[in-house]
Protein backbone atom coordinates (compact mmCIF):
# COMPACT_ATOMS: atom_id res chain seq x y z
CA UNK A 1 0.00 0.00 0.00
CA UNK A 2 1.36 3.36 -1.06
CA UNK A 3 1.42 6.12 1.58
CA UNK A 4 -0.94 9.03 1.01
CA UNK A 5 0.08 12.61 0.41
CA UNK A 6 -0.77 13.67 3.95
CA UNK A 7 1.38 10.90 5.43
CA UNK A 8 4.35 11.81 3.25
CA UNK A 9 3.94 15.50 4.08
CA UNK A 10 3.83 14.77 7.81
CA UNK A 11 6.91 12.54 7.56
CA UNK A 12 8.85 15.20 5.65
CA UNK A 13 7.87 18.00 8.04
CA UNK A 14 8.73 15.76 11.00
CA UNK A 15 12.16 14.94 9.61
CA UNK A 16 12.88 18.59 8.84
CA UNK A 17 11.91 19.59 12.38
CA UNK A 18 14.06 16.83 13.84
CA UNK A 19 17.04 17.87 11.74
CA UNK A 20 16.48 21.53 12.56
CA UNK A 21 16.33 20.76 16.26
CA UNK A 22 19.49 18.68 16.08
CA UNK A 23 21.34 21.44 14.21
CA UNK A 24 20.21 24.05 16.72
CA UNK A 25 21.29 21.87 19.64
CA UNK A 26 24.63 20.72 18.25
CA UNK A 27 25.61 24.07 16.77
CA UNK A 28 24.41 26.08 19.77
CA UNK A 29 22.66 28.38 17.29
CA UNK A 30 19.86 29.28 19.69
CA UNK A 31 18.67 28.38 23.14
CA UNK A 32 18.56 24.78 24.29
CA UNK A 33 14.83 25.17 24.77
CA UNK A 34 14.28 25.93 21.08
CA UNK A 35 16.39 22.95 20.03
CA UNK A 36 14.51 20.56 22.28
CA UNK A 37 11.18 22.06 21.20
CA UNK A 38 12.02 21.45 17.54
CA UNK A 39 13.12 17.90 18.30
CA UNK A 40 9.91 17.19 20.21
CA UNK A 41 7.76 18.78 17.51
CA UNK A 42 9.48 16.73 14.81
CA UNK A 43 8.95 13.53 16.75
CA UNK A 44 5.30 14.43 17.35
CA UNK A 45 4.58 15.30 13.70
CA UNK A 46 6.28 12.11 12.52
CA UNK A 47 4.25 10.09 15.00
CA UNK A 48 1.04 11.68 13.77
CA UNK A 49 2.02 10.76 10.21
CA UNK A 50 2.58 7.17 11.26
CA UNK A 51 -0.77 7.11 13.09
CA UNK A 52 -2.58 8.47 10.02
CA UNK A 53 -1.01 5.74 7.88
CA UNK A 54 -1.84 3.03 10.38
CA UNK A 55 -5.48 4.11 10.63
CA UNK A 56 -5.85 4.29 6.85
CA UNK A 57 -4.38 0.81 6.44
CA UNK A 58 -6.68 -0.58 9.12
CA UNK A 59 -9.73 0.99 7.48
CA UNK A 60 -8.77 -0.45 4.09
CA UNK A 61 -8.25 -3.91 5.60
CA UNK A 62 -11.67 -3.80 7.24
CA UNK A 63 -13.28 -2.76 3.96
CA UNK A 64 -11.62 -5.71 2.24
CA UNK A 65 -12.91 -8.08 4.91
CA UNK A 66 -16.46 -6.78 4.50
CA UNK A 67 -16.33 -7.20 0.72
Amino acid sequence: MKPGRLEVLLYIVGVLLLLGGAVVRVGHLASARLGFTLLAAGFLVGSVGRLVGWRRARRLRQQELKA
